[in-house]
């Protein structure tokens, strides 16, 4: 496998990005809720990523010493089968994407040596995000009906 050539900086900066994304993805995603209660908890979840994104946003400047650079503007469309969504089907997409983006930090952590600073660094980045997608996982548990258990597999 090719070694990874990237950087502290240029990691920080696209999970600053991702952070931005998701804020967005969450936002289109309350647009299509089937009920105020869905919308609510969407938005809820994009509030969540802007949390996220000050948080990375502070490690870049005490790790690097400046401020990070503004996040690129974000544009997403969402497939049109994504409409009318209830509880568990809009926690299950945004499991799906915090599983994703752990999978995505993980993956890089196994290119690098776990004890360097970037190795470090996805290793901290894929555990945020494991926490993100435990704490949809519990909630998603929790809110979808026996009989969805199957439709949902």
């Amino acid at each position: 496998m090719k070694p990874l050539e990237t950087s502290v900086e240029q990691v920080l900066t696209e999970a600053i990005q991702s952070e931005v994304e998701t804020r967005v993805y969450y936002q289109k995603m309350a647009e299509r809720a089937g009920s105020p209660d869905v919308r609510k908890r969407l938005l809820q979840l994009a509030d969540v990523e802007l949390v996220h994104r000050a948080k990375l946003e502070r490690k870049f400047r005490d790790t690097l010493g400046k401020n990070p650079p503004e996040p690129q503007a974000v544009t997403i469309d969402l497939p049109s089968e994504i409409a009318n969504l209830d509880i568990s089907r809009a926690l299950k997409l945004a499991l799906e994407r915090e599983r994703d983006s752990e999978s995505h930090y993980r993956f890089l952590a196994e290119r690098v040596p776990a004890t360097t600073e970037l190795g470090r660094l996805f290793m901290e980045l894929a555990e945020i995000e494991w926490k993100h997608k435990t704490d949809l996982q519990a909630e998603y548990d929790s809110s979808a009906a026996p009989d969805q258990f199957l439709l949902d597999v």
